[in-house]
């Protein structure tokens, strides 16, 4: 269980390094980024919404990004 938290603890920090270089990101480039589904990248960056690290700006489909807050 431990490996498997520092595991996405690893791919979170990825995800922030990115959020970092260009400022946003979609669900579609942390799929590529990380090589994961379409429901693992949305329940990551929703846990780094939960956690207050980035914000959603948009509503439905392509128009959806995440902004570093």
């Amino acid at each position: 269980r431990a490996k498997i938290q520092d595991r996405r603890k690893k791919k979170l920090e990825k995800i922030m390094t990115k959020l970092s270089e260009t400022g946003k990101t979609s669900n579609d480039e942390v799929q590529k980024l990380l090589r994961v589904s379409d429901a693992t990248a949305t329940r990551y960056l929703d846990i780094l919404e939960k956690e207050g690290r980035l914000r959603q700006e948009g509503r439905t489909g392509k128009y959806v990004v995440c902004v570093k807050i």
